[in-house]
């Protein structure tokens, strides 16, 4: 500390030292008309003047300065203000030209959006009028369900409700149904669709139309429209495999009754060929190869969704007219709760002990059981037949007709029309008969057939759930 004030004391005196030998007291003189006079100046006048003189000429310095250089310090300014401008041109021109390139990319991604959007819409209204003609291809069979669950619903001792194409595994094997690889199987594998993104997950259609959001890039809205698309594909994918495997369980259905070829029952389903025309399908035109076929139609992969649309909609209606032609045959049972007593074909003649020929089925039941009728039809008769007893015969169209035999009441008449489990009669023992007894027949183009075939493919449509 004490050296600090000594260093400030020595600057002082050296400053006072200088300011006492070049300020000191100053007179100037002056003559006049032969008297003297004189100005005497301070030390401080001195050092005012002094400051005075040194702003002065500093200040001519500084405007000599300026002005030998201004043009130089202009062009210069001027040059950097046209750096600057060029180098926020060329900025501006940059922006611009990724605002164009930016803008090119959205209208072509709009425009793509736009197409596979209207691509998507109609694959989906496709999808929609093959999935209404779905639910209405099994719409006669799925009453004839609902109307024999309903028969047995509230009958002692039998089970309630009915499983649809029940699997055969644990049945005995059936007769040879021919041109099938597949036996049927239960409603819950048959009837399900799978409609699952690609990615086993769901597809999320809000976000989709712009939840979420809605800066995501184009690379994310095409992986949401590729995600649907699969999700369609897959869809289809599923109605086709469904329907192919349903197709051959209902003819599996059809074959196990030995009565008919599939394509002939399925010709005849609406009564025969048309008047004036043949029996069997007019078909023709000129032979074209299939990559030949599929050249001429364009290709493509909206060319192959539109084939497997078309061969998916042909399943349909092949599958409908399975449906309707199974819902023409006499496939339910006609009683609830009974044992057979005598089968189809040769046996020993209760009456005589002889050998003949059995027609039909007998079903044993308690006296005055209802009997159903296994399908719709017509009455064709309602009376006392011989041996037969009290006997209804019932039409149902497609060459099959229906006989119950024995009865002890008859509900019906001839020429009446009756749906499928209506109750027809009650079971007694008129006639040829050695106690009470359903005697039932089926008949396919005026030939008598095996029952026992047509109840076992029933079955795999109306089978009973223990």
């Amino acid at each position: 500390m004490r050296g600090v004030h000594h260093r400030n004391s020595d600057f002082g005196d050296a400053v006072r030292r200088f300011a006492r030998h070049h300020y000191v007291e100053r007179q100037i003189y002056i003559r006049s008309h032969g008297q003297v006079q004189f100005i005497s100046l301070s030390p401080f006048t001195q050092a005012v003047f002094a400051g005075i003189a040194f702003l002065f000429f500093s200040w001519i310095a500084f405007s000599s300065v300026n002005v030998v250089f201004k043009q130089q310090i202009i062009a210069s300014k001027e040059q950097r203000y046209v750096k600057m401008q060029g180098a926020y041109e060329e900025r501006l021109a940059q922006l611009q030209s990724a605002y164009d390139e930016l803008n090119g990319q959205l209208v072509i991604s709009q425009e793509r959006f736009l197409a596979t959007t209207r691509e998507l819409e109609e694959k989906h209204h496709q999808l929609t009028e093959l999935m209404s003609q779905r639910q209405s291809a099994s719409l006669q069979l799925d009453g004839m369900r609902q109307r024999y669950s309903a028969s047995l619903r509230g009958t002692a001792g039998e089970a309630h409700g009915n499983t649809i194409l029940m699997s055969v595994d644990e049945a005995d094997q059936g007769a040879d149904v021919g041109q099938t690889t597949t036996r049927p199987q239960r409603a819950a594998d048959a009837e399900n669709f799978v409609i699952d993104g690609a990615d086993g997950g769901g597809i999320d259609i809000a976000g989709l139309a712009g939840g979420g959001d809605r800066n995501g890039t184009a690379s994310q809205i095409d992986t949401r429209l590729t995600k649907l698309d699969r999700a369609q594909q897959g869809l289809i994918n599923s109605v086709e495999e469904t329907t192919d495997k349903r197709i051959r369980e209902l003819a599996s259905i059809i074959g196990m009754t030995n009565v008919i070829d599939v394509k002939a029952l399925m010709k005849r389903k609406d009564g025969g060929a048309p008047a004036g025309q043949a029996s069997g399908e007019a078909e023709g035109g000129p032979f074209l190869g299939l990559a030949e076929g599929e050249a001429l139609a364009g290709g493509g992969d909206e060319s192959a969704f539109s084939r497997q649309l078309y061969r998916v909609s042909q399943n349909l209606n092949t599958m409908a007219g399975l449906e309707n032609s199974i819902a023409k045959m006499p496939l339910a049972e006609p009683l609830i709760g009974y044992h057979e007593t005598s089968g189809f074909g040769p046996r020993v003649d209760p009456f005589n002990g002889r050998m003949a020929f059995h027609a039909g089925e007998d079903l044993a039941t308690e006296y005055g059981s209802p009997v159903y009728a296994t399908g719709a039809g017509t009455v064709t008769y309602a009376d006392w037949k011989g041996a037969y007893g009290r006997m209804i015969e019932i039409d149902f169209g497609n060459g099959f007709r229906t006989r119950y035999g024995h009865l002890s009441q008859i509900g019906v008449k001839v020429g009446q029309k009756i749906a499928f489990r209506d109750v027809i009669g009650r079971v007694g023992s008129s006639g040829r008969s050695s106690g009470p007894h359903l005697h039932y027949e089926v008949w396919f183009d005026g030939i008598v057939r095996d029952p026992s075939k047509f109840i076992e493919a029933g079955h795999y449509v109306f089978a009973k759930q223990g």
